[in-house]
Protein backbone atom coordinates (compact mmCIF):
# COMPACT_ATOMS: atom_id res chain seq x y z
CA UNK A 1 0.00 0.00 0.00
CA UNK A 2 1.62 3.25 -1.34
CA UNK A 3 2.34 5.66 1.61
CA UNK A 4 -0.39 8.53 0.42
CA UNK A 5 -3.25 5.18 0.19
CA UNK A 6 -2.37 4.54 3.70
CA UNK A 7 -3.31 7.74 5.31
CA UNK A 8 -6.38 8.51 3.02
CA UNK A 9 -7.32 4.80 4.09
CA UNK A 10 -6.93 5.91 8.01
CA UNK A 11 -8.16 9.65 7.82
CA UNK A 12 -9.92 10.15 4.49
CA UNK A 13 -9.64 13.15 2.72
CA UNK A 14 -12.13 15.75 4.16
CA UNK A 15 -11.45 19.28 4.39
CA UNK A 16 -13.15 22.00 7.50
CA UNK A 17 -15.50 24.55 5.51
CA UNK A 18 -13.59 27.77 7.71
CA UNK A 19 -17.03 30.13 6.57
CA UNK A 20 -18.66 27.25 8.82
CA UNK A 21 -16.95 26.97 12.09
CA UNK A 22 -19.91 25.62 14.10
CA UNK A 23 -21.58 23.07 11.23
CA UNK A 24 -21.26 19.43 12.91
CA UNK A 25 -19.34 18.32 9.75
CA UNK A 26 -16.79 21.20 9.70
CA UNK A 27 -15.77 20.63 13.55
CA UNK A 28 -15.53 16.83 12.39
CA UNK A 29 -13.10 17.75 9.73
CA UNK A 30 -11.27 19.86 11.93
CA UNK A 31 -10.72 17.25 14.56
CA UNK A 32 -9.83 14.45 11.39
CA UNK A 33 -7.13 17.33 10.46
CA UNK A 34 -5.60 17.76 14.09
CA UNK A 35 -5.75 13.77 14.49
CA UNK A 36 -4.04 13.41 11.13
CA UNK A 37 -1.37 16.27 11.80
CA UNK A 38 -0.80 13.78 15.02
CA UNK A 39 -0.36 10.76 13.17
CA UNK A 40 1.85 12.51 10.27
CA UNK A 41 4.30 13.55 13.53
CA UNK A 42 4.26 10.30 14.59
CA UNK A 43 5.76 8.47 10.90
CA UNK A 44 8.29 10.95 10.95
CA UNK A 45 9.19 10.09 14.86
CA UNK A 46 9.09 6.35 13.69
CA UNK A 47 10.81 6.81 11.06
CA UNK A 48 13.55 9.45 12.12
CA UNK A 49 14.03 6.50 15.52
CA UNK A 50 14.75 3.41 12.97
CA UNK A 51 17.00 5.45 10.78
CA UNK A 52 18.62 6.75 13.19
CA UNK A 53 18.43 3.78 15.93
CA UNK A 54 21.62 1.81 17.18
CA UNK A 55 20.33 -1.19 16.11
CA UNK A 56 21.31 -2.09 12.30
CA UNK A 57 18.19 -3.66 11.71
CA UNK A 58 15.97 -1.12 12.60
CA UNK A 59 17.87 0.79 10.08
CA UNK A 60 17.38 -1.48 7.41
CA UNK A 61 13.66 -1.85 8.39
CA UNK A 62 13.57 2.44 7.97
CA UNK A 63 15.27 1.99 4.54
CA UNK A 64 13.13 -0.90 3.24
CA UNK A 65 9.79 1.21 4.57
CA UNK A 66 11.66 4.17 2.46
CA UNK A 67 8.82 6.83 3.63
CA UNK A 68 8.70 10.30 2.15
CA UNK A 69 10.20 12.96 4.29
CA UNK A 70 7.17 15.28 3.56
CA UNK A 71 3.46 15.28 2.71
CA UNK A 72 3.82 14.80 -0.93
CA UNK A 73 3.61 11.26 -0.82
CA UNK A 74 6.63 10.78 -2.96
CA UNK A 75 9.18 7.95 -1.71
CA UNK A 76 12.12 9.46 0.34
CA UNK A 77 14.55 7.83 -2.45
CA UNK A 78 13.90 5.75 -5.91
CA UNK A 79 13.41 2.44 -5.49
CA UNK A 80 16.71 1.57 -7.12
CA UNK A 81 18.53 3.58 -4.22
CA UNK A 82 16.25 1.41 -1.63
CA UNK A 83 17.71 -1.70 -3.34
CA UNK A 84 21.11 -0.21 -3.40
CA UNK A 85 21.01 0.98 0.50
CA UNK A 86 19.49 -1.92 1.73
CA UNK A 87 22.40 -4.53 -0.04
CA UNK A 88 25.22 -2.53 1.08
CA UNK A 89 23.73 -3.09 4.74
CA UNK A 90 23.42 -6.12 4.18
CA UNK A 91 26.60 -7.10 2.60
CA UNK A 92 28.52 -5.64 5.87
CA UNK A 93 26.05 -7.96 8.25
CA UNK A 94 26.15 -10.58 9.70
CA UNK A 95 22.07 -10.32 10.90
CA UNK A 96 20.16 -13.01 8.46
CA UNK A 97 17.41 -10.33 9.64
CA UNK A 98 18.82 -7.99 7.59
CA UNK A 99 20.47 -10.55 4.88
CA UNK A 100 17.02 -11.51 4.28
CA UNK A 101 15.33 -8.83 3.70
CA UNK A 102 17.52 -7.32 1.33
CA UNK A 103 17.77 -10.35 -0.64
CA UNK A 104 14.17 -10.62 -0.70
CA UNK A 105 13.81 -6.81 -1.90
CA UNK A 106 16.47 -7.61 -4.33
CA UNK A 107 14.88 -10.55 -5.94
CA UNK A 108 15.21 -10.24 -9.72
CA UNK A 109 17.06 -7.14 -9.71
CA UNK A 110 20.30 -6.34 -10.90
CA UNK A 111 20.46 -2.82 -9.19
CA UNK A 112 24.14 -2.15 -7.90
CA UNK A 113 25.00 -4.00 -5.18
CA UNK A 114 22.31 -6.42 -5.76
CA UNK A 115 23.76 -8.70 -7.63
CA UNK A 116 26.41 -9.05 -4.79
CA UNK A 117 23.45 -11.18 -2.50
CA UNK A 118 23.29 -14.47 -3.13
CA UNK A 119 21.07 -17.37 -1.71
CA UNK A 120 24.66 -19.12 -0.28
CA UNK A 121 25.84 -16.55 1.71
CA UNK A 122 22.37 -16.45 3.69
CA UNK A 123 22.29 -19.85 4.11
CA UNK A 124 25.28 -19.52 5.58
CA UNK A 125 24.24 -16.58 8.20
CA UNK A 126 20.89 -18.64 8.63
CA UNK A 127 21.55 -21.94 9.07
CA UNK A 128 18.94 -24.22 9.76
CA UNK A 129 16.61 -22.15 7.77
CA UNK A 130 15.26 -23.45 4.55
CA UNK A 131 13.64 -21.24 3.28
CA UNK A 132 17.06 -20.00 1.73
CA UNK A 133 17.24 -23.39 0.18
CA UNK A 134 14.38 -23.33 -2.13
CA UNK A 135 15.73 -20.37 -3.57
CA UNK A 136 19.00 -22.44 -3.66
CA UNK A 137 17.00 -24.86 -5.05
CA UNK A 138 15.38 -22.61 -7.67
CA UNK A 139 18.59 -21.86 -9.27
CA UNK A 140 19.95 -25.16 -9.29
CA UNK A 141 16.94 -26.41 -11.51
CA UNK A 142 17.92 -23.51 -13.65
CA UNK A 143 21.06 -24.07 -14.77
CA UNK A 144 20.09 -27.93 -15.01
CA UNK A 145 22.75 -29.16 -11.71
CA UNK A 146 21.28 -31.88 -10.43
CA UNK A 147 23.83 -32.18 -7.56
CA UNK A 148 22.85 -29.34 -6.99
CA UNK A 149 18.83 -29.83 -6.42
CA UNK A 150 19.20 -33.62 -4.34
CA UNK A 151 21.68 -31.48 -1.91
CA UNK A 152 19.39 -28.74 -2.04
CA UNK A 153 16.06 -31.49 -1.28
CA UNK A 154 18.52 -33.01 1.31
CA UNK A 155 18.86 -29.70 3.66
CA UNK A 156 15.10 -28.54 3.24
CA UNK A 157 14.09 -32.17 4.18
CA UNK A 158 16.67 -32.11 7.42
CA UNK A 159 16.22 -28.12 8.42
CA UNK A 160 15.34 -26.95 11.61
CA UNK A 161 12.73 -25.03 11.13
CA UNK A 162 11.09 -22.76 8.10
CA UNK A 163 11.65 -18.92 8.82
CA UNK A 164 9.98 -16.94 6.41
CA UNK A 165 10.05 -13.56 8.89
CA UNK A 166 7.19 -11.55 6.87
CA UNK A 167 6.01 -10.16 10.30
CA UNK A 168 9.44 -9.72 11.73
CA UNK A 169 9.76 -5.60 10.23
CA UNK A 170 6.61 -5.07 12.69
CA UNK A 171 8.95 -5.36 15.86
CA UNK A 172 11.56 -2.33 15.50
CA UNK A 173 7.95 -0.30 14.18
CA UNK A 174 6.12 -1.26 17.48
CA UNK A 175 8.98 -0.31 19.46
CA UNK A 176 9.96 2.78 18.61
CA UNK A 177 6.68 4.28 18.76
CA UNK A 178 5.53 6.44 21.99
CA UNK A 179 2.66 6.12 23.98
CA UNK A 180 0.93 9.28 22.03
CA UNK A 181 -2.22 8.98 19.99
CA UNK A 182 -0.69 9.90 16.93
CA UNK A 183 2.21 7.49 17.66
CA UNK A 184 -0.12 4.25 17.93
CA UNK A 185 -1.96 5.05 14.85
CA UNK A 186 1.23 5.55 13.23
CA UNK A 187 2.64 2.31 14.49
CA UNK A 188 -0.81 0.35 13.32
CA UNK A 189 -0.87 2.20 9.79
CA UNK A 190 2.99 1.17 9.18
CA UNK A 191 2.38 -2.37 10.52
CA UNK A 192 -0.50 -2.46 8.20
CA UNK A 193 1.90 -0.78 5.08
CA UNK A 194 4.61 -3.31 6.34
CA UNK A 195 2.72 -6.53 5.91
CA UNK A 196 1.73 -5.24 2.21
CA UNK A 197 4.82 -4.73 1.02
CA UNK A 198 6.32 -8.32 2.46
CA UNK A 199 3.03 -10.17 1.05
CA UNK A 200 4.63 -8.98 -2.76
CA UNK A 201 7.83 -10.87 -1.29
CA UNK A 202 8.19 -14.00 -4.44
CA UNK A 203 8.28 -17.28 -3.25
CA UNK A 204 10.27 -19.90 -5.21
CA UNK A 205 8.20 -22.78 -6.72
CA UNK A 206 10.41 -25.47 -7.65
CA UNK A 207 9.49 -27.22 -4.43
CA UNK A 208 5.80 -26.92 -4.91
CA UNK A 209 6.32 -28.12 -8.63
CA UNK A 210 8.30 -31.33 -7.58
CA UNK A 211 5.77 -32.01 -4.34
CA UNK A 212 2.86 -32.48 -7.13
CA UNK A 213 0.62 -35.03 -6.94
CA UNK A 214 2.91 -37.28 -9.27
CA UNK A 215 5.69 -37.60 -6.47
CA UNK A 216 3.44 -39.74 -4.80
CA UNK A 217 5.08 -42.37 -7.62
CA UNK A 218 8.44 -41.91 -6.79
CA UNK A 219 9.07 -42.69 -3.05
CA UNK A 220 12.49 -41.22 -2.42
CA UNK A 221 11.24 -37.75 -3.79
CA UNK A 222 8.04 -38.39 -1.71
CA UNK A 223 10.10 -38.92 1.59
CA UNK A 224 12.08 -35.83 0.94
CA UNK A 225 8.48 -33.82 -0.01
CA UNK A 226 6.93 -35.16 2.84
CA UNK A 227 10.16 -34.17 5.34
CA UNK A 228 10.01 -30.60 3.93
CA UNK A 229 6.20 -30.18 4.27
CA UNK A 230 6.75 -31.44 7.62
CA UNK A 231 9.38 -28.71 8.12
CA UNK A 232 7.12 -26.05 7.26
CA UNK A 233 3.95 -27.59 9.17
CA UNK A 234 5.91 -27.98 12.38
CA UNK A 235 8.92 -25.43 12.65
CA UNK A 236 7.30 -22.33 10.50
CA UNK A 237 7.03 -18.97 11.78
CA UNK A 238 3.37 -18.09 9.62
CA UNK A 239 0.32 -19.17 9.24
CA UNK A 240 0.43 -19.31 5.19
CA UNK A 241 3.37 -21.60 5.11
CA UNK A 242 1.90 -23.76 7.85
CA UNK A 243 -0.98 -24.50 5.51
CA UNK A 244 1.37 -25.09 2.54
CA UNK A 245 3.01 -27.66 4.34
CA UNK A 246 -0.48 -29.33 5.37
CA UNK A 247 -1.56 -29.39 2.14
CA UNK A 248 1.73 -31.31 0.91
CA UNK A 249 1.53 -33.97 3.79
CA UNK A 250 -2.82 -34.23 2.60
CA UNK A 251 -1.82 -34.78 -1.16
CA UNK A 252 0.84 -37.15 -0.07
CA UNK A 253 -1.02 -39.03 2.56
CA UNK A 254 -4.55 -38.62 1.87
CA UNK A 255 -5.03 -37.44 5.74
CA UNK A 256 -6.31 -34.12 6.07
CA UNK A 257 -6.37 -33.66 9.90
CA UNK A 258 -3.14 -31.63 9.73
CA UNK A 259 -5.15 -29.27 7.22
CA UNK A 260 -7.95 -28.60 9.30
CA UNK A 261 -6.11 -28.03 12.49
CA UNK A 262 -4.38 -24.81 10.35
CA UNK A 263 -7.72 -23.73 8.47
CA UNK A 264 -9.08 -23.42 12.68
CA UNK A 265 -5.56 -21.45 13.23
CA UNK A 266 -5.87 -19.58 10.45
CA UNK A 267 -9.78 -18.56 11.65
CA UNK A 268 -8.18 -17.33 15.03
CA UNK A 269 -5.41 -15.36 13.15
CA UNK A 270 -8.17 -13.70 11.08
CA UNK A 271 -9.85 -13.02 14.40
CA UNK A 272 -7.00 -11.32 16.13
CA UNK A 273 -6.12 -9.45 13.42
CA UNK A 274 -8.55 -6.74 13.15
CA UNK A 275 -8.90 -3.87 10.67
CA UNK A 276 -8.21 -0.44 12.27
CA UNK A 277 -11.44 0.83 11.66
CA UNK A 278 -12.65 -1.97 14.27
CA UNK A 279 -10.62 -0.19 17.19
CA UNK A 280 -10.79 2.84 19.06
CA UNK A 281 -7.20 4.56 19.75
CA UNK A 282 -7.40 3.27 23.29
CA UNK A 283 -7.50 -0.27 22.38
CA UNK A 284 -4.41 0.01 19.68
CA UNK A 285 -1.75 -0.26 22.50
CA UNK A 286 -2.89 -3.91 23.79
CA UNK A 287 -3.33 -4.66 20.22
CA UNK A 288 0.30 -3.38 18.98
CA UNK A 289 1.65 -5.26 22.01
CA UNK A 290 -0.15 -8.61 20.59
CA UNK A 291 0.91 -7.86 16.87
CA UNK A 292 4.49 -7.36 18.35
CA UNK A 293 4.33 -10.57 19.86
CA UNK A 294 3.21 -12.47 16.92
CA UNK A 295 5.75 -10.88 14.71
CA UNK A 296 8.35 -11.83 17.48
CA UNK A 297 7.57 -15.26 18.03
CA UNK A 298 5.58 -16.00 14.51
CA UNK A 299 1.98 -16.30 14.48
CA UNK A 300 1.95 -19.71 15.49
CA UNK A 301 4.16 -19.87 18.24
CA UNK A 302 1.62 -16.60 19.57
CA UNK A 303 -1.92 -18.60 18.97
CA UNK A 304 -0.26 -21.28 20.74
CA UNK A 305 0.91 -18.92 23.43
CA UNK A 306 -2.80 -17.59 23.38
CA UNK A 307 -4.71 -21.06 23.85
CA UNK A 308 -2.74 -21.47 26.76
CA UNK A 309 -3.29 -18.40 28.52
CA UNK A 310 -6.60 -16.89 27.18
CA UNK A 311 -6.29 -13.84 29.18
CA UNK A 312 -3.75 -12.74 27.25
Amino acid sequence: MPYASMTRRTYGADAADPDKPDDPAARKARERTAAYKEFSAGVRRIDNALRTSPDPYANAVGIWLNLPRDDSGEHAVSEGERRRQLAALAARSTDPRIYALAFRTCRGSMDDGCHTLSARRWIDLDAGNALPWTFLLDEAVARGDVAGQENAWFHLANADRFEDRSLTQLVPIIANANGSAGDQVAAESLSVLAIGISAAWSMPSEQFRACGPAVRADSNRAQLCFGYANVMLEHSDSIQDRFRGAHVIKMLTGDGTRSAIVSKESDAWGKDWKQPEELSCGSLGPYLARLSRAATVGVPAFLHEAASDPAR
